[in-house]
């Protein structure tokens, strides 16, 4: 089985980690195979503890996490999310479909589904903040189903009802554009047994670690006969919205480096890409949803320029030299 379309991207060599950029150079099948290890399934390498400890110290002028929050947040993320596994709605698009009922009737069914399937998990997330076996098995079901649809049963998108929301037994994983070799025991609960483990580390982490960690463990065990990185790019939140910090819209989320970022995980065991692809889309996310245009004046609020202080602080522990990028700091 051909696991998460998305992997079908271009990896392209750009990164200040010449390590990685010579493997990359290099296509997935000249790349030396790389199985599945059980070593990548400890918190280290992880998310630098400093760096995530000011991830959760930029939050002062966080907006509150209510249900106005809540609307904004499951368009952006609903965007995002589908966007990286290759939707090509637009984010009016997603606004229209998720607020009003109104679907692109120019674009595939399934990408109508596809949102609204993020749309059903993302409000089952923010009702249930629960880190336990059950409540992924839950979002990915939600996030996999087709619904009944004939028009999208032949979609890498969606999974029969006996594979929702359980982990795979008997369905071999095959990735595209990776030289990775996920776990296949058939018959063993291994896949079940690699996600509690999993969700059991994560508890034990600081909740930006955390965060992190599900984003990268959940997506490499390949638990899941499909959907595995929907389910992790959720997961990430739950952490994050447990100790009442913004949650990763993903909306800042460059398609290549994301992809890169987990393809080096799962081939080097290097989490250095994935780390600053984390930091960058999490500080976005967090200026996105402060009160800084609020208090700046939106016709003034330039975004991008305070993203990129705040992330240099995220990066360095030196604080901002503008005034309207420090006032993120607690």
């Amino acid at each position: 089985m051909h696991n998460d379309a998305a992997l079908g991207w271009s990896i392209p060599a750009r990164s200040p980690f010449p390590e990685e950029d010579l493997h990359f150079s290099r296509p997935a099948h000249a790349r030396p195979a790389a199985p599945f290890r059980d070593e990548y399934l400890d918190p280290e390498p992880g998310l630098d503890p400093m760096r995530a400890g000011r991830c959760a110290f930029i939050q002062a002028i966080a907006r509150p996490l209510d249900r106005d929050f809540l609307a904004e947040f499951l368009v952006d993320f609903t965007w995002a999310s589908s966007l990286l596994e290759g939707s090509s709605y637009s984010v009016l698009d997603t606004a229209a479909l998720l607020e009003c009922g109104e679907r692109n009737r120019s674009k595939p069914m399934d990408e109508a589904v596809l949102a609204l399937n993020h749309q059903r998990a993302a409000e089952h997330l923010w009702s249930h903040r629960e880190l336990s076996l059950d409540n992924l098995c839950r979002m990915h079901a939600l996030l996999t189903d087709d619904h009944g649809l004939a028009d999208v049963c032949d979609s890498d998108h969606f999974l029969p009802v006996e594979q929702r929301g359980r982990p795979r037994e008997y369905q071999e994983i095959n990735l595209h554009q990776s030289a990775y070799l996920p776990p296949f025991r058939p018959g063993t609960g291994h896949a079940t047994s690699l996600l509690e483990q999993v969700i059991a580390v994560a508890r034990t982490l600081h909740p930006v670690q955390a965060a992190f960690y599900l984003l990268t463990r959940v997506a490499y065990i390949q638990s899941f006969a499909n959907g595995n990185k929907r389910t992790a790019r959720i997961a990430a939140n739950v952490p994050l919205l447990q100790s009442r910090l913004l949650p990763l819209s993903y909306v800042d989320v460059d398609k290549a480096d994301y992809l890169r970022g987990m393809v080096a995980f799962y081939e080097l065991g290097s989490t250095r890409l994935m780390e600053r692809t984390f930091i960058r889309a999490y500080a976005k996310s967090v200026v996105r949803a402060s009160r800084a245009a609020d208090v700046e004046g939106r016709a003034g609020f330039d975004a991008d320029a305070i993203s990129e202080q705040v992330i240099g602080y995220v990066m360095t522990g030196e604080r901002p030299s503008d005034p309207r990028a420090g006032r993120f700091i607690g």
